[in-house]
């Protein structure tokens, strides 16, 4: 596959490999922050988080945590600052790979 690769692209092998590797290490490194952000949450955060990511809206996260909209908002915002983020949006794309349904269950199960 690499040869392939390093055919189709006018490229060496050790090029398409270092490429590769360096892809791979980036991809480690995102995932380790990422955990080490989550880590950094607080569990009513990571609650929130969870539920944000789950495609709950502020009201809705409020409802099933007994808490008010504002807290919920309130958390939400501290999520972002921790993941160094904006948006629901881009929360739910940095933890796409993350199970929350399975998390939620073995937290609250």
């Amino acid at each position: 596959m690499v040869r392939e690769l390093a055919r189709e692209q006018g490229r060496s092998e050790g090029e398409i490999i270092a490429e590769i590797t360096k892809a791979g290490l980036d991809q480690f490194r995102m995932e380790n922050d990422l955990e080490e952000c989550w880590d950094s949450l607080s569990d009513r955060e990571q609650e929130v988080a969870a539920l944000a990511c789950l495609g709950h809206r502020n009201y809705e996260i409020a409802g099933l945590l007994s808490i008010a909209p504002e807290t919920a908002k309130t958390h939400l915002q501290n999520v972002f600052v921790k993941f160094r983020l904006h948006s629901r949006k881009e929360l739910r794309f940095a933890l796409k790979s993350w199970d929350f349904v399975k998390w939620w269950e073995d937290t609250h199960g």
